[in-house]
């Protein structure tokens, strides 16, 4: 199949008039005078999108979903120009994590409908009660490393992300462990101190969960975890860029203070994501949604309703980041966080044939996976 495009994004870089050729799901050199296949020329083309953590949407969580509700779930990640996502857990009992870890492994080696799933994210239950956001603080527990061991096993490889909060008992060990395993850390829901922080990314954690949100802030004789990983050259910071859970002016700090290839945008949505206000639940947790902003029943925040394609337009309109910048953030960024960068998030040659086309008001056009058409809404 070869593409045309006026304008694409990928790599922070803008691409001019080019083609893109696809054979057997995988980006290929495009030859000169070749047929076109599939004309994008009216759009903005870009690698596909990558939401690394995101618990749901379309009234389906990642933790309760059944097999056939993994799917249904990522046709919704298609129609947000999402390509590959990670389904993220939250805080639930033991049996209800085992089943989750089990459905979605199963579901990972089924293939899906829409975005593929590129693997799973743990978010819980080694995270601290003082910062647990919208996590059940009776099913917060302490780090066991038997447990640990035994989540790993019953993901069968699918575990990509695995949060600890640094301050707990044998987190240090639990971190190195679980990095030893291929298995990468991320850290937050914590109230961790600048001194457990450093701690924690020395021993292996590379990934900053939602950036402020659910952490203890940045003090003038203690800065933090927080601080820490903005200094820090080799540690992501994950930002949810939906204006509510991060102040424009909160976000552009991150931005002033990290180089730009370490800054990853997510959308932490949960269930309410493309469904109207109402009541819902965040795995087994009450929430409720007014005006698209999601809370549990104390008024915490619960995730999100955003999607990547307007987390993209706020980066870009609100905080005025150039787009190449901004595209990397969900591509490029998150497949080397991740360890797939030689995979997705980006449009050459040898790379899986993820795409995502935006009109000009970013409204999504056409998601393709692994050179697949999964969604399609061209006029």
């Amino acid at each position: 199949m070869v593409i045309r495009y006026k304008t694409a994004y990928s790599d922070g870089a803008k691409l001019s008039d080019g083609c893109l050729n696809v054979q057997n799901g995988r980006f290929t050199g495009c030859p000169e005078n070749s047929a076109v296949d599939l004309d994008l020329s009216d759009y903005l083309v870009f690698p596909g999108f990558i939401d690394m953590h995101t618990h749901g949407g379309a009234g389906l969580d990642s933790t309760t979903a059944s097999f056939d509700e993994l799917d249904r779930m990522s046709e919704f990640y298609a129609e947000n120009g999402v390509s590959v996502f990670l389904a993220t857990t939250v805080t639930s009992t033991t049996e209800l994590m085992f089943k989750a870890l089990d459905t979605i492994s199963d579901r990972i080696e089924a293939g899906t409908s829409g975005a593929a799933i590129a693997g799973i994210y743990l978010e819980g239950p080694y995270i601290s009660k003082e910062f647990k956001g919208a996590h059940d603080p009776a099913l917060i527990r302490d780090i066991s490393l038997g447990e640990i061991s035994e989540i790993i096993t019953r993901a069968r490889g699918n575990l990509k992300v695995f949060t600890i909060a640094p301050e707990k008992e044998n987190a240090i060990k639990a971190i190195s462990y679980i990095t030893e395993q291929g298995v990468k850390v991320s850290v937050g829901h914590s109230a961790a101190n600048m001194q457990q922080g450093r701690a924690a990314f020395d021993a292996g954690a590379k990934i900053l969960v939602h950036t402020y949100n659910a952490m203890a802030g940045l003090k003038h004789r203690d800065v933090g975890m927080l601080g820490i990983a903005l200094m820090r050259d080799d540690v992501y910071c994950e930002m949810i860029c939906d204006l509510v859970h991060i102040c424009p002016e909160a976000l552009k700090i991150v931005l002033t203070c990290k180089d730009p290839d370490k800054v990853i945008y997510i959308t932490d949505s949960m269930s309410a994501a493309g469904m109207p206000d109402g009541d819902g639940f965040l795995g087994e947790l009450p929430v409720v949604v007014k005006n698209g902003i999601v809370r549990t029943l104390d008024g915490a925040l619960a995730g999100s309703s955003l999607r990547m394609n307007v987390a993209l337009r706020n980066a870009v309109r609100v905080l005025g980041v150039p787009i190449e910048t901004a595209v990397k953030a969900i591509t490029v960024n998150p497949a080397a966080a991740l360890g797939m960068s030689g995979e997705i998030g980006s449009l050459s040659a040898r790379h899986r044939a993820h795409l995502t086309a935006l009109d000009e008001d970013f409204n999504v056009v056409l998601t393709m996976v692994d050179g697949r058409i999964v969604y399609d809404n061209r006029k």
